[in-house]
């Protein structure tokens, strides 16, 4: 009878043990199969976020070139307008002038070729006055009553003579011209200028000078 007995319980726990085996691996197995299935929403979430992300950085990129871009653009333009403002207030100004000397294109030419021979390695200061002496004499009634009469005086100036006149102006010294044409003198009505430290003219040197800009000396 106890051997019967032990049978019969050793037959049960078996059946037991197997069925708590088997509830076992389905939940094992349940598990694992819920975690495969997490992995694989958790996966895409992480992989849509990384592409979000580079979206976004890629958008803020973007409109931070553009910000770039705009103020760039922005400065581009500003300067463009400033010059054009500062060029057409300088052309107002010089119409709202009135010409010392009325003047043509040629003559006008012509006048910034006797600065740029004259008054060579001068600063524009110095420039500007020796095209005003020759626009002083025109209107002295000691001298010629034209620009060409006044340059081409007998021993008036020394480039013409030596032949220098014939140089290309510079736009430097035809800006000088232009200036001194509608009133800019710096020398205060002087109708001579020289260079004191190679003159070979005894008369010119009788002269009181009143100023004196770079190389040249100037008098009335």
């Amino acid at each position: 009878m106890d051997r019967c007995y032990k049978l019969i319980m050793a037959f049960f726990i078996s059946i037991f043990m197997i069925v708590s085996a088997t509830f076992v691996y389905k939940v094992e197995a349940l598990n694992l199969i819920n975690i495969g299935y997490l992995f694989k929403q958790v996966k895409p979430t992480e992989s849509n976020e990384v592409t979000v992300n580079n979206n976004l950085k890629n958008t803020s990129k973007k409109s931070l070139d553009c910000k770039v871009l705009e103020v760039q653009n922005f400065n581009e333009y500003f300067a463009r307008n400033n010059m054009t403002i500062i060029e057409n207030k300088a052309q107002e100004d010089n119409e709202n002038k009135k010409q010392v000397v009325s003047l043509s294109d040629d003559q006008l030419y012509l006048l910034s070729k006797l600065v740029a021979a004259e008054a060579r390695g001068e600063s524009y200061q110095g420039q500007v006055a020796v095209a005003a002496v020759v626009l002083n004499r025109v209107q002295d009634s000691r001298f010629p009553d034209s620009i060409e009469d006044v340059i081409y005086q007998k021993n008036a100036f020394s480039v013409v003579k030596n032949g220098s006149i014939s140089i290309q102006p510079t736009e430097e010294s035809y800006k000088a011209a232009k200036d001194a044409l509608y009133g800019n003198d710096p020398t205060n009505n002087a109708i001579y200028f020289w260079n004191p430290d190679i003159s070979t003219c005894n008369w010119i040197n009788t002269l009181n000078p009143h100023l004196r800009i770079g190389n040249h000396v100037f008098a009335r």
